[in-house]
């Protein structure tokens, strides 16, 4: 009985071997399944983290945006009225101009008829007037 029994115990230890080998086999793989969907969850709340940071990165530059923008047409309507103004006051002046020359002109005309309906006509004064204009003296203001 003894040889029986001694077969029957190496059996039994030799299946409670072979059985520990595929429990820690089993164990030890869920246990890496264990730690795989832990690092698993561990990204993705990494991967949560780097989104909320980049939509709240993202809403300050549309904000920022949205106040540049603003200040843009803003800017813009700003110039548009200076131009306008500057180019009512660039009429105005020019308009004036015209007038000034006009009314020197009107002037200088007068006294030039003046001078020759003069009886005698005093053509040599108109005839200095005139060459004075040309050499490019300006009447008064």
């Amino acid at each position: 009985m003894s040889a029986v029994v001694t077969t029957v115990i190496a059996a039994l230890s030799a299946f409670a071997a072979v059985g520990s080998v595929f429990l820690y086999l089993h164990y030890g793989r869920r246990s890496e399944l264990a730690a795989a969907r832990e690092e698993a969850l561990a990204l993705a709340e990494t991967r949560r983290q780097v989104i909320g940071d980049l939509q709240g990165h993202l809403e300050s530059l549309e904000r920022r945006h949205k106040r540049l923008k603003a200040d843009c047409e803003r800017r813009t309507r700003e110039l548009q009225t200076a131009l306008d103004t500057t180019w009512t006051q660039a009429r105005e002046e020019a308009y004036r101009t015209q007038h000034f020359y006009t009314a020197a002109l009107s002037d200088l005309l007068n006294d030039l008829r003046t001078d020759l309906e003069r009886i005698p006509p005093d053509v040599e004064a108109a005839l200095v007037r005139i060459r004075r204009l040309l050499a490019g003296e300006r009447p008064a203001a």
